[in-house]
């Protein structure tokens, strides 16, 4: 009997999360509704369980919206139109409410077939999200102020689970929303007086635990570890999830509601960047070299403006895939003053990406890297290289023309000019970009798509804009010889490549087995520490002068 089981529980424990969301369960192989008390009372049934509940529900149905209901409702309890929402006008007494359906089917412990609807009073501010059924990030946004005007010592807690898009690749449409959903299903059950659960999007759930100090979060964290990692089954396949997790207690670091928010996603992008699989606190990042990260920024700004003093790029080589051989390089900006000694661009990148800095130091990196190109060519006639886009200069219409004012200064070909536009470009409107690198493609310079595969956005932007290259991110050629579900995500992506005629380069070989491996896919291009590490200029020129 399906009061009788923990489904029970979980409605009742999203009834109880945010008025204006009434919450039903109905066990579809009894036709058998359990319906809680808060929704019970809102539409004026008795609470408890149901047959044939939804030609009962329809009484409150708006006789207008009355065949769009009986329509949608039967959509769902077949299965289909799932993510779906659709809105009906629903009276309770004299007063009429839009109401929006939410609806979910999942496959229960003793193998019924569980059809989940939430309805959202539309007229109320909507404090949980429709497809976890958490509550969602403008309600985290509210506790957190409240948390701050009280000074609370709260533990926020910030996880997100790597690549999880990849899963739809692999295993269909809207595969890591039904994980989410799952994962979500878990989350609630871990909630009590004490903590809160909230889903942020893609993948990133916060977790707030009142008067928590940092002992408290690391065993909280501890269980959150252990709640995703049972879902190593699901749907009958196996699943390995790379976890990223930060910290903040918020009365050690108050201030606003945004600065919070601010600190705990810095401290996440540098959890993601270690490939850390540990809870990383805030005030462990905040110190680099006896300074703080945010003197270190603010030195680093200063930097720019001074003509880029401290900046310099590296070069790491790409080569033919079949045999090695040098053929070009892609630019990378380091950044190094004493007494901080070399500061990795992971730690300043994505700070200034959102500046006006961001727009020269772009200029710095393409004017060193079409000298240094110039150099190298030289030696090895027809070299390219690859110099990173920001979307701080994709946005900017005089991107395209300060571009070619540095070629035609030192005379480098266009052709041998390749901009890689990465998942960091996503926020920015696709018409913007796709005008910008017409231009680009115009003028005869190449664009090649970086890090392809990693996020939501790069098959949209693959598809939309011009683009004549693709670079497979090391993520899929980590542990691929012994991960058959990357061989096959590789084989999918290199094979779309060769269909639609782009430039292949594959990153991350840093063995001989894996550059043994790889060749066999026909790819155009390699890069990685088994040919070289990111070198200096004289560097590169030696490795160019070998015979």
């Amino acid at each position: 009997m399906i009061e009788h089981t923990i489904y029970k529980e979980f409605i009742d424990k999203i009834s109880e999360l945010s008025d204006g969301i009434y919450p039903i369960i109905t066990d579809l192989d009894n036709d058998l509704s359990y319906v809680p008390d808060k929704t019970a009372d809102f539409f004026g049934f008795e609470a408890g369980k149901h047959t044939c509940f939804f030609e009962q529900l329809s009484s409150c149905v708006n006789d207008v919206d009355l065949p769009e209901y009986k329509r949608e409702i039967r959509y769902r309890l077949d299965g289909e139109k799932l993510d779906d929402i659709f809105y009906v006008r629903m009276g309770k007494h004299t007063k009429e409410y839009m109401m929006g359906f939410y609806s979910d089917i999942f496959t229960g412990d003793d193998g019924h077939r569980y059809h989940v609807l939430v309805l959202r009073n539309e007229n109320t501010l909507p404090d949980i999200d429709p497809y976890t059924y958490l509550y969602c990030q403008s309600k985290f946004e509210r506790d957190i102020n409240g948390y701050i005007m009280e000074n609370r010592s709260v533990a926020i807690i910030e996880v997100e689970i790597g690549h999880i898009d990849e899963f739809n690749i692999l295993y269909g449409s809207n595969f890591n929303t039904a994980i989410q959903r799952e994962l979500a299903l878990k989350f609630i059950y871990m909630m009590d007086d004490s903590t809160a659960t909230y889903y942020m999007n893609n993948c990133k759930f916060v977790f707030v635990i009142k008067e928590a100090d940092r002992a408290s979060a690391e065993a909280f964290y501890r269980k959150i570890v252990d709640t995703i990692n049972s879902m190593y089954f699901f749907k009958c396949f196996k699943f390995e999830f790379d976890i990223y997790a930060a910290c903040l207690i918020l009365k050690d670091y108050d201030g606003d509601t945004s600065t919070v928010i601010s600190k705990v996603e810095y401290t996440l992008d540098r959890a993601k960047e270690l490939h850390s699989p540990d809870l990383l606190f805030f005030n462990d990042m905040v110190m680099f070299n006896g300074s703080s990260h945010i003197d270190i920024m603010k030195i680093i700004h200063q930097s720019v403006i001074n003509s880029c003093d401290g900046f310099f790029v590296e070069f790491q080589p790409i080569v033919k895939a079949c045999n090695g051989e040098i053929m070009g390089a892609e630019a990378l900006v380091r950044w190094k003053k004493e007494p901080f000694g070399t500061v990795p661009p992971g730690l300043f990148i994505d700070w200034l990406e959102d500046t006006p800095a961001m727009y020269e130091l772009g200029n710095y990196i393409m004017r060193t890297a079409i000298s240094a190109a110039c150099e190298f060519a030289k030696i090895k006639p027809g070299f390219f290289i690859n110099v990173n886009a920001s979307s701080e200069q994709l946005e900017k219409e005089s991107f395209v023309k300060d571009t070619l004012a540095i070629l035609k200064e030192y005379d480098f070909p266009p052709s041998q000019l390749w901009i890689e536009i990465t998942e960091r470009c996503r926020d920015l409107p696709i018409s913007m970009i796709k005008k910008t690198v017409t231009a680009f493609r115009e003028a005869g310079i190449h664009i090649t798509m970086d890090d392809y595969g990693t996020g939501s956005s790069s098959s949209q932007m693959m598809l939309e804009l011009p683009v004549e290259g693709v670079k497979i991110d090391m993520f899929f050629v980590k542990d691929i010889l012994e991960e058959k579900k990357k061989q096959a995500l590789v084989i999918g992506m290199v094979n779309f490549a060769h269909a639609a005629d782009l430039r292949i380069c594959i990153e991350g070989i840093e063995n001989s087995d894996l550059e043994s491996y790889l060749r066999q896919f026909g790819v155009t291009l390699f890069q990685g520490y088994h040919y070289s590490k990111p070198i200096c200029q004289d560097e590169l020129i030696k490795l160019l002068m070998k015979p």
